[in-house]
């Protein structure tokens, strides 16, 4: 870290000397010597971001969606786990707005299940890592980066699979949500968080047996 963070500020400092420079030897020069310096910059930083700044692809079978070909064993068993993790999300939300609770909230529920409403609301917050994941990596991996690293596969697949594993991060809250709101008893909240967990990491579950060999020998 520290050799990291001594080129750093050698690298800002040759540049600095190199406009100081610039500056007195004229207008002229001093257009020609800037652009140099920043063209530089933009190498260097070039550099650290593919030496330092390497992203790596989630293992789950949300990756499979957009790595794996579409007629392939890997691409129909992806799109199968997270189509039973969206309707098993859908069910519970439907379960949880028209039946739960007869579609009352309760009132003067007891100071345990109160502060358990609460807690479950932080533990939800730290639970979910769907939506996280899915902003990440659009952000970090622009369509440009995307082709010149993986030249083979298809930019609009991976928007679609981000997006897929967004939508399960929002079931999941909203899901939440009501849950908290219509909860009568404290053991209630926790399990039925269990469950949802359960549903919302089926994709991790699904590729780490398929890993281990459990689906196929292959």
């Amino acid at each position: 870290a520290a050799s990291r963070s001594g080129g750093h500020l050698s690298e800002r400092s040759d540049l600095s000397s190199v406009s100081v420079v610039a500056v007195e030897l004229g207008c002229d020069d001093a257009n020609s010597l800037k652009k140099a310096a920043a063209a530089a910059a933009d190498t260097i930083d070039d550099a650290k971001e593919e030496e330092f700044d390497v992203i790596k692809l989630p293992e789950s079978t949300h990756t499979l969606l957009f790595t794996a070909p579409i007629k392939s064993p890997a691409f129909r068993f992806s799109f199968i786990i997270a189509a039973l993790s969206i309707l098993c999300l859908l069910l519970a939300l439907s379960n949880n707005i028209i039946l739960r609770g007869g579609g009352e909230i309760p009132a003067n529920v007891g100071m345990a299940v109160k502060v358990a409403q609460y807690a479950s609301i932080f533990i939800a917050l730290l639970m979910e890592e769907e939506i996280p994941t899915g902003l990440y990596l659009l952000r970090r991996i622009p369509k440009r980066y995307f082709k010149s690293k993986f030249p083979e596969l298809c930019y609009h697949k991976f928007v679609v699979s981000c997006i897929l594993r967004i939508c399960v991060g929002y079931l999941f809250l909203v899901n939440v949500l009501f849950i908290l709101m219509r909860a009568r008893e404290v053991l209630d909240i926790f399990f039925d968080f269990i469950a949802l967990q359960f549903l919302q990491q089926l994709d991790d579950i699904a590729f780490n047996l398929a890993r281990m060999g459990v689906f196929s020998k292959s």
